[in-house]
C-alpha cells in the first residue's frame, strides 16, 4: 500500500512540474523542429540511395503516413531536379533543427531540475547525445513500420521489440543532460515512459493508416495533420519523462 501511495504522490508532482514548467509549449517547439526534419532527412537518405532504392521506399514507407502522403513523399524523393542544392539545403536544414531541438530539450532539463546553464562543451556533448538518440529512435520507427507494412509481423511482437530498443535508446538522453540523474539506472523510469508511449502512439497511428481511406477527409493534408500531432505527442512524451526523472531524483535527495 506504501507503494502505491508514493508511487500516487510522485504522478501528483509530475503533473505539479508539468503546470509550473509548461512543458506542452516547449514540448510544440521541439515537435515543430522534429516535424521539419523529416523532408530533409529523407532527401539525405535518397542520396545515398540508388533510383530502384527509391521505389523499394515507396513500397516500404513508414506505416503512420496516408496513402496519398506516401504518395507525395515518393515523389519528392524521386525527383531529381536540383538534387545537389537539395542535398545541401537538407543538410542546413538538419543542422538548424538537431541545435534547436538541442537548446530546447536542455531548457526543460534545466528547467525541471534547477540546474544552471553548462558551458559550450557541454552543450556539445549533449548535443550529440539528444541528435543522436533521437535520431536513431527515428530509424528504429521506421524499422517497425517497414515490419508493419513490408513482412506483416505480429504487431505485438513488433511493438515489444520496438518498446525495448527505444528504452535503450532514450536511457542516454536522460542520463547525459541531466544533473540529477547520476546513472543509467536512475534514467530508466523516463525512458520507459517514453519508450512505452511512443511504442503505442506508433501503434495507434498504423491503425489509422490501414483504414486512412476510410476516414482520410483531406487526403494528404489529414496525413501532414496526423504526421505533426504525431510528432507533438511524442515531443510531449520525452518531456514529461524529463519531469518524472528529476522528481524522482529529488524525492531520493531529499529522503537520503
Amino acid at each position: 500500500m506504501s507503494r502505491l501511495a508514493e508511487a500516487f504522490r510522485v504522478v501528483l508532482a509530475v503533473a505539479r512540474g508539468m503546470r509550473e514548467h509548461e512543458v506542452e509549449y516547449p514540448a510544440a517547439s521541439l515537435a515543430y523542429y522534429g516535424f521539419i526534419s523529416l523532408f530533409p532527412l529523407l532527401v539525405l537518405v535518397l542520396a545515398v540511395l540508388s533510383q530502384p532504392a527509391a521505389e523499394a521506399i515507396r513500397t516500404a514507407t513508414p506505416s503512420f503516413l496516408t496513402p496519398s502522403t506516401r504518395q507525395l513523399v515518393y515523389e519528392a524523393m524521386a525527383d531529381q531536379t536540383g538534387r545537389t542544392g537539395a542535398i545541401l539545403l537538407a543538410g542546413v536544414v538538419l543542422l538548424w533543427s538537431g541545435t534547436h531541438l538541442t537548446l530546447g530539450f536542455r531548457s526543460v532539463v534545466e528547467r525541471a531540475e534547477g540546474a544552471v546553464e553548462g558551458s559550450l562543451l557541454t552543450l556539445l556533448r549533449d548535443g550529440v547525445c539528444v541528435v543522436g538518440s533521437l535520431g536513431l529512435a527515428v530509424v528504429s520507427i521506421g524499422l517497425a513500420s517497414a515490419f508493419f507494412s513490408t513482412f506483416l509481423a505480429p504487431s505485438g511482437i513488433v511493438g515489444v521489440g520496438l518498446f525495448a530498443v527505444l528504452t535503450v535508446l532514450f536511457l542516454p538522453l536522460y542520463y547525459v543532460p541531466s544533473r540529477l540523474v547520476t546513472s543509467f539506472r536512475a534514467a530508466v523510469p523516463g525512458a520507459v515512459l517514453a519508450a512505452a508511449g511512443w511504442a503505442a502512439l506508433l501503434g495507434i497511428v498504423h491503425v489509422y493508416s490501414v483504414n486512412a481511406d476510410q476516414y482520410a477527409v483531406f487526403g494528404a493534408i489529414s496525413g501532414i495533420i496526423i504526421v505533426l500531432t504525431s510528432v507533438y505527442v511524442g515531443a510531449m512524451l520525452l518531456l514529461v519523462g524529463v519531469v518524472l526523472n528529476a522528481t524522482i531524483a529529488s524525492r531520493r535527495r531529499s529522503a537520503a
